[in-house]
């Protein structure tokens, strides 16, 4: 039951940022910095939704995911194979997923010097009709810093340095 409970997680969390839409001169950032992100040796993603009592955290990492609910619930693991790979990437902006993006401008994140860019999720990744998802991107690095779906309120923010794997 923990690992489906994370799958679920994991690839609700995945899944919120695909879309079809139509502006690509504004999405290429955006592609880019998906791509970065899932060079990193590891990343740490926390997601917030109203409602829930604690948030999701999810460590991702070429081979594995790792999630809990809460710090005080245990880590679970899910090894990533093709298949989830092939999910993970259907639900990740590309070319292929996003074409309908638009640039709001100057962001900051936690002190970070950012541009926010704003996109249109799939419906068929479980969003509602007419979600928007606000993406904030390092003007440095160009990798994701949040996302913020604006209807759900659901909130991602992703750590990149000091990530500890957790132990099985």
């Amino acid at each position: 039951m923990r690992s489906l409970r994370g799958t679920t997680a994991l690839l609700t969390c995945f899944l919120l940022t695909a879309a079809p839409s139509r502006a690509a001169s504004d999405c290429q950032p955006i592609y880019d910095a998906y791509a970065a992100m899932f060079q990193k040796p590891a990343v740490k993603r926390t997601i917030t939704t109203p409602g829930m009592a604690a948030p999701v955290e999810m460590v991702l990492t070429p081979d594995a995911i790792y999630s809990r609910i809460g710090a005080k619930d245990s880590w679970g693991k899910v090894e990533l194979d093709a298949a989830t790979r092939s999910v993970m990437r259907t639900g990740t902006p590309s070319p292929e997923t996003v074409t309908e993006c638009r640039r709001i401008g100057p962001s900051e994140s936690e002190g970070v010097t950012a541009t926010a860019y704003e996109f249109t999720p799939a419906t068929m990744s479980g969003n509602a009709p007419g979600e928007k998802i606000t993406v904030v991107l390092d003007d440095t690095t160009g990798l994701p810093l949040s996302e913020t779906a604006l209807k759900a309120g659901t909130k991602v923010t992703n750590v990149y340095d000091g990530v500890t794997i957790p132990s099985q």
